[in-house]
């Protein structure tokens, strides 16, 4: 991938979607709904989008990916939510929901992983009506991101102020000199001043307001534009597709925790 192309990284929020643009600089847009996420994908030619929701949905046992998404993040685990069976898309209600999901599957949902439903039901349809989505659109997780470029998982809540510093920390070389084919020798400086997530975290969280736009909704779509604009691999190596066609993968970072399969 050529060192400036576009990247966005997305992540849900109360209002819709945040997504961090990461271009010849770094900017923030929070919109209502996933078709719109992918109007500003196109509009910006962007080249990869990392979303942290469930995109590939098994019909019945759980994901691989999401098996080795927690292994991989450790005490961190719990922060990776087992997706629901395609199923469970019909459902209506989280009783309803969670009995599908436990007659398919052995187990019931979550009532986190319910309050997804929504959003998961947006992005499957983008991208089983978009080719082009398909092939631009993929699963990722903001932890695995985040453990990524610290070199192991981070044991402090992204709820806590603490939390939220380390990853501000973080994403402050996230950005630097990340980008596939950088060869220049002062790449990271430049994109030191043009990357600065902190800032554009910042900026967001002051047009914004938290009942429609969480802190680390911010932060994990910052650190998804991040992971996009490096190689990347799937969880597992070899991955499947639904019955809709679509990836059971999560894209990591390339070499994130010991993981070393790029695509």
């Amino acid at each position: 991938m050529p060192q400036r192309c576009t990247v966005v990284g997305v992540d849900g929020c109360r209002s819709g979607w945040v997504c961090a643009v990461a271009a010849d600089g770094l900017s923030v847009r929070v919109v209502s709904d996933f078709a719109s996420v992918w109007d500003l994908a196109r509009e910006r030619d962007a080249e990869r989008v990392l979303v942290d929701i469930p995109i590939g949905l098994p019909e019945s046992d759980r994901r691989a990916c999401d098996r080795e998404a927690r292994e991989l993040l450790g005490a961190r685990a719990a922060t990776v939510f087992f997706a629901p069976v395609r199923a469970v898309l019909d459902a209506d209600s989280h009783e309803a929901a969670s009995a599908t999901n436990r007659e398919h599957t052995g187990a019931g949902l979550s009532i986190q992983a319910w309050h997804l439903v929504p959003k998961i039901r947006e992005v499957d349809a983008a991208l089983r009506e978009t080719q082009r989505a398909r092939q631009r659109v993929f699963e990722s997780h903001p932890e695995l991101a985040f453990a990524a470029f610290a070199g192991e998982p981070l044991s402090e809540s992204k709820a806590t102020a603490e939390g939220r510093a380390r990853r501000l920390d973080v994403l402050k070389t996230a950005f630097a000199g990340d980008g596939v084919g950088d060869d220049s020798s002062n790449a990271g400086a430049t994109d030191a001043s043009k990357f600065d997530a902190e800032r554009a975290y910042r900026e967001t969280l002051a047009r914004t307001l938290r009942r429609d736009v969480a802190r680390d909704d911010v932060l994990d779509a910052l650190a998804l534009a991040a992971a996009a604009r490096r190689p990347l691999e799937t969880l597992p190596s070899d991955p499947s597709r639904d019955a809709a066609g679509l990836e059971l993968a999560i894209r990591v970072p390339t070499g994130a925790l010991g993981t070393n399969t790029e695509v």
